[in-house]
């Protein structure tokens, strides 16, 4: 009978592959921690990201809420876009350093060994508190972008309308949107050291009388504006400052004249050279300076 092959004990250990593997998890490890190590992060960029998504995004349209003493949020990014700043800076005083806690370690001692378990514990002075937005203004500043938008939009619409869009541009109050603006190129209006209309101008703002007869009640600003070249004494103006008013005048005077505008409405004023929007060096610049903007302010801030 035959004998029996005696069966071989398992070898001692864990198998070689094993070995092997673990040297490669600890070469991959080692080559990610030095990729880390080696890697940088642009903190203006990634602070920029994070206020860029937080003023798009972070909108709430389920009615009014408030953090903190009150700041409230209920109209949406208008208010979400000074938000940044304010978690920015949050807990500091007005030297801008956080304030620290009283039973943190760092403020001198461990809190378990050196403060008494049955003591109160008196909270570090807070100095000046961060300053929150005022939520009545806000919400000014939200009735004002809505009502002068809408006017906005509809004045676009009406000068598109009357085909006045060569002749003029229309703009938006983009710091407190009290009014929307029209601007008119003064070599449309007026001849060279003139202030009467031209023959050919006066369809153009008998146009521009059209669509702000729509609006009875509204607070109409004109303003007449010229370049630095200076007037003389020899011709009709004194300086710049008085032909601007003269034309400011003009333009007023035919919108109450002839198109029966409330002169109770209507401000007008001469800024001369003071306040250019382009370069008076060259003949170009001069041009687009020497203009007049009517200002058509939202009903929140025509009332008197």
């Amino acid at each position: 009978m035959a004998k029996k092959k005696k069966q071989e004990d398992a070898p001692q250990g864990s198998p070689a592959w094993m070995a092997t593997f673990s040297d490669l998890m600890n070469l991959l490890l080692c080559f990610f921690v030095l990729l880390f190590s080696m890697s940088s992060v642009d903190e203006a960029k990634a602070e920029a990201l994070i206020k860029s998504l937080a003023n798009t995004f972070s909108i709430f349209s389920g009615g009014g809420s408030s953090f903190q003493e009150g700041a409230l949020i209920s109209n949406g990014a208008n208010q979400l876009s000074q938000l940044d700043e304010y978690f920015m800076t949050m807990g500091q005083t007005s030297e801008g350093e956080n304030e620290r806690n009283p039973n943190d370690s760092t403020n001198g001692g461990d809190s378990d060994d050196n403060q008494d378990p049955g003591a109160d514990v008196t909270p570090a002075p807070s100095g000046t508190p961060t300053p929150t937005p005022d939520p009545s203004e806000l919400k000014d500043f939200a009735e004002n972008k809505e009502q002068t938008g809408l006017l906005y939009d509809e004045v676009l619409g009406m000068a598109d309308k009357y085909n006045l869009g060569d002749y003029l541009e229309v703009g938006v109050d983009a710091e407190y949107y009290h009014y929307i603006q029209i601007e008119i190129s003064g070599a449309v209006l007026f001849g060279s050291g003139e202030a009467e209309l031209k023959e050919d101008a006066k369809p153009i703002i008998s146009r521009i009388g059209d669509i702000l007869k729509q609006y009875s009640g509204y607070k109409i600003e004109i303003i007449g504006h010229t370049d630095n070249v200076p007037q003389t004494n020899t011709k009709k103006f004194k300086n710049n400052r008085h032909l601007s008013a003269a034309r400011a005048l003009s333009v007023a005077d035919y919108l109450i004249d002839e198109k029966k505008i409330d002169e109770r409405n209507i401000e007008f004023t001469g800024k001369g050279e003071q306040e250019p929007i382009a370069s008076n060096e060259t003949e170009e610049g001069r041009a687009k300076n020497r203009r007049v903007e009517i200002r058509l302010y939202n009903l929140k801030n025509s009332e008197n």
